[in-house]
C-alpha cells in the first residue's frame, strides 16, 4: 500500500475514533458540571455520577493518547501528518483524490484542507501529551510497580480534545469520508450527559398512600354531603 493509500485506508477509522472520544469526554464533561451544582450535596446519586464522569474521562484520555501516537507502526494522526510533511506523498494524494472524486472546485481546495490539518496539529502542547501518555501508561493501560508521578488537568485535556475534535473534521472533508462526525458533538453530548442524568438523579414527587381498607373490606365511609 502507498503512503497516500495509507492515509485514504485509515481515514476511516480515525474519524470513527475520534467521534468516541468526543463522545467520552463530552459526557465526562456534562457529567462534571453536575457534580459541581451545590444542591443535594451529600446525595446518594453522587457516588454513582462520580465514578461514571472518572471512566468517560479516562476513555477520552486513552483515546486521545490512541489518537496521537507516536509509533510508525500505529495508525493516528501523527502518522497521518509525518506523511503529509513529505511532498510526494501529498501529489499521489491529491492525484488519487482526483481520480476517485474528480476536479479540486468547491473551496476550501485540497491543499488548503491539508495545510489546514497542519496548522491544527502544531496547536498540540507536547509537553502535556507527554504527560498525557505518562497517565495512559501508569494510570489507565497498564498496573506497574511505578508509581504514577504526572498527569493532565481538566483543563489540558479539554484543549487536547477541542484538537482531536478539528482534525478528524478536516481530515473528513479532505477524504470525503461517509463517516458521520461534526463540529458540534462534544457540545451536544455534554448537554446530553446533564439533561439525562438529571432527570435520573432528580429527586421523585411525594406520592400520598392510599386509604387503608376497612375490616369488612368495604370501601372506607364517606361523610354524607347535602
Amino acid at each position: 500500500m502507498s503512503d497516500a493509500g495509507f492515509i485514504l485506508a485509515n481515514a476511516d477509522r480515525l474519524i470513527t475514533v475520534a467521534s468516541r472520544c468526543v463522545f467520552s469526554f463530552g459526557s465526562g464533561d456534562g457529567l462534571n458540571d453536575l457534580l459541581l451544582l451545590p444542591d443535594d450535596p451529600h446525595g446518594e446519586w453522587r457516588q454513582p455520577i462520580a465514578v461514571l464522569h472518572r471512566d468517560a474521562l479516562m476513555m477520552a484520555a486513552l483515546r486521545v493518547s490512541i489518537l496521537l501516537d507516536r509509533d510508525d507502526q500505529m495508525v493516528s494522526f501523527q502518522s497521518v501528518h509525518r506523511l503529509l510533511k513529505d511532498p510526494n506523498v501529498v501529489t499521489g494524494l491529491l492525484q488519487t483524490l482526483e481520480h476517485r472524486h474528480g476536479s479540486d472546485i468547491l473551496p476550501p481546495s485540497r491543499t488548503e484542507l491539508i495545510e489546514e490539518f497542519r496548522q491544527t496539529y502544531q496547536k498540540i502542547d507536547w509537553k502535556v501529551h507527554g504527560r498525557l501518555v505518562h497517565l495512559r501508561n501508569l494510570g489507565i493501560a497498564h498496573l506497574t510497580p511505578e508509581d504514577m508521578k504526572k498527569s493532565v488537568t481538566m483543563s489540558e485535556l479539554r484543549t487536547l480534545v477541542e484538537i482531536v475534535r478539528w482534525l478528524p473534521m478536516t481530515l473528513q472533508h479532505l477524504c470525503q469520508s461517509q463517516t458521520a462526525f461534526n463540529a458540534h458533538m462534544l457540545e451536544e453530548y455534554r448537554d446530553l450527559a446533564k439533561k439525562v442524568t438529571g432527570r435520573s438523579v432528580r429527586r421523585p414527587r411525594r406520592i400520598e398512600s392510599p386509604p387503608a381498607p376497612t375490616p369488612s373490606g368495604s370501601p372506607p365511609h364517606q361523610a354524607p354531603t347535602d
